[in-house]
């Protein structure tokens, strides 16, 4: 009697805990059978899915996906940690950032954009340094970073916002030659990419502006449809290829 009243007990304490604290479970992460290939990122690559499956499907692998709906960039930067306990990680695909702009409390549509915006946009370059040194010293050889699209609706007006970030910050960001590195540049079938490679270590930077349609992104205007999520695939797997990633 009093090992089934322990087992009921465990359940319910299991049930409550799940009930205050599932918001932080992710059950859209896919099974993985590839963990040297990772993902990290925001609601762009995990609410519905999709990016990950075309990629399986170019692949034949489940990649590992840490991806989180609604992360902002710091929670991003502790996915990478995750995703950097793994010796021996050989590529990652991440984004993020997008969420400090959409959601944050600065105003992010006046144009020219405000002081509080510049002062998010410049937190978020600062991440994204950090995270770059962090991949340099990590395990992993090989990274694609994802740059957002132009929304639409509501949010149309954020869109400054974003290309700001492709205009004053990535190019610097993405930049080694100050480190003795050398730059890059590419196309694919959906969006240019630039880089650097130093030593063994390289990552690029994708940008899919010009290819993703506003046709190609859900009524909210800001998530892709399967077609968005289908170029943006393509996008990531023809840098990989190209750049001969381990994929």
């Amino acid at each position: 009697m009093k090992i089934s009243k322990l087992f009921i007990t465990l359940i319910l304490a299991s049930a409550v805990a799940f009930a205050f604290g599932g918001c932080t479970w992710d059950f859209n992460n896919p099974w993985a059978d590839e963990w040297d290939v990772q993902i990290i990122g925001d609601s762009v690559f995990d609410l519905s899915g999709d990016i990950h499956d075309v990629l399986q499907d170019l692949s034949g692998k489940s990649y590992k996906d840490r991806s989180v709906s609604g992360a902002k960039i710091a929670a991003i930067e502790d996915q990478l940690s995750r995703s950097e306990g793994r010796s021996s990680l050989k590529s990652l695909i991440a984004d993020g950032g997008a969420n400090d702009i959409l959601q944050g409390s600065m105003d992010c549509d006046s144009d020219p954009l405000t002081q509080g915006c510049l002062d998010v946009l410049d937190y978020i370059s600062d991440k994204m340094w950090n995270m770059i040194v962090d991949m340099y010293y990590g395990p992993s050889d090989s990274h694609v970073w994802m740059g957002y699209y132009h929304v639409t609706g509501d949010d149309e007006e954020k869109n400054e916002a974003i290309d700001y970030a492709y205009d004053n910050l990535y190019p610097d960001l993405f930049d080694f030659t100050p480190y003795g590195g050398t730059t890059f540049t590419g196309t694919t079938s959906y969006g240019e990419y630039y880089g650097s490679d130093l030593g063994g270590f390289t990552i690029a930077m994708a940008d899919p502006r010009d290819y993703i349609y506003p046709s190609d992104l859900k009524s909210d205007g800001i998530h892709p449809k399967y077609s968005g999520s289908e170029k943006l695939a393509y996008m990531l797997w023809g840098v990989m290829e190209q750049k001969a990633f381990y994929r």
